[in-house]
Parts: C-alpha cells; structure tokens; sequence
C-alpha cells in the first residue's frame, strides 16, 4: 500500500520528521506548519485531495485547525507533537495498521 498523508504540524519539527520517517518507510508526507504567525507552507487542495488519511500533529483541538474546512470530509487522525518527536515511525505505523 502507498499511502500518501497530509500533516498539519504545530511546528516546523515535526514535519520535518515526519516527512523524514515517511521517505524511509515509501510513505508521500506533505505537510503545512500552524503556529501563532499563522500558516506556513500551506497544502494545496490538491495535496489533501489525493491524500488517504490527515494527520493533526496538535496540543490545540482540532477545530481550532485554521482553514479546517479543507479537510472536511476526509479521514482524519490526531496525535501530539511529542509522539511525532519522539517516534514518527510508530505514528505512522499505527495509521497503516489501522487503514489495512
């Protein structure tokens, strides 16, 4: 299975180790960072439409998630940025388990 995720990251840290982790397992990681300053490197509708699954690397709730409406629809995960940091290939993991 190729699975293709789109990360929205509460800092620059853990997209990159996410997409890191990604490339190493075969998985496409394309992410956006949300902080206080506001959207970083925001996903196209595109990236999210051709993804499989979304994941909110967040201390904040989800709905607090700037432009939450993209993601409507689409199947979501939630994680802390601290496990992304911490062990982004157990993250992954888990989300591919759970989809298989």
């Amino acid at each position: 299975m190729s699975l293709k995720i789109a990360a929205v990251c509460d800092n620059e840290l853990s997209g990159k180790i996410l997409k890191e982790t990604g490339e190493k397992l075969g998985i496409t990681v394309n992410y956006e960072i949300q902080d206080f300053t506001g959207i970083k490197n925001e996903l196209s509708l595109m990236d999210i439409a051709t993804s499989d699954v979304v994941l909110f690397v967040t201390e904040n709730e989800v709905e607090q998630i700037k432009g939450i409406e993209r993601f409507i629809d689409r199947e979501y995960y939630e994680v802390l940025p601290q496990f992304v940091i911490e062990d982004a290939k157990n993250v992954i993991s888990e989300i591919t388990m759970d989809l298989n």
